[in-house]
């Protein structure tokens, strides 16, 4: 049993710092100041690659990929408010990283394939709490 929780933590560690690797360093590199911008957009198109079109899909995925925990905090009648949590999302806003468009594109476009609505996700960073709040706005 031991021996299983070390290769799962192995493999946690694996893939923390593959995300480190290419979200925070290589890919910023390679991007410049357009990697916001791209990352958006390449959240939308994983959403749909994925079929990611539900707060379930989306969730599932995240935990897969290790980006955090997401979780549904408040939905109004022009917007539906997300909070990211987790080891990593602190980890990330601690090095001073506050770049989660990747994120926002993702469900911006999980939103708008469940609402039926154009939307857009705006990312709030609270770095004391070390949560992001992901605000997905549509029509």
């Amino acid at each position: 049993m031991n021996f299983f929780m070390q290769d799962n933590n192995q493999q946690h560690e694996h893939v923390y710092f593959v995300n480190q690797l290419y979200r925070d360093f290589l890919l910023p590199t390679i991007l410049g100041k357009d990697n916001d911008v791209i990352l958006y957009w390449g959240g939308k198109r994983i959403a749909r690659k994925y079929d990611l079109a539900s707060f379930e899909d989306v969730a599932s995925f995240f935990t897969t990929t290790e980006f955090g925990n997401i979780e549904k905090a408040r939905a109004h009648h022009s917007e539906k408010i997300f909070k990211l949590t987790g080891q990593n999302v602190a980890d990330r806003i601690s090095s001073g990283n506050q770049e989660f468009s990747l994120e926002a594109g993702i469900i911006a476009e999980a939103v708008e394939k469940e609402t039926g609505r154009t939307t857009e996700c705006e990312i709030k960073v609270d770095e004391h709490k070390k949560i992001v709040k992901l605000i997905a706005k549509f029509d």
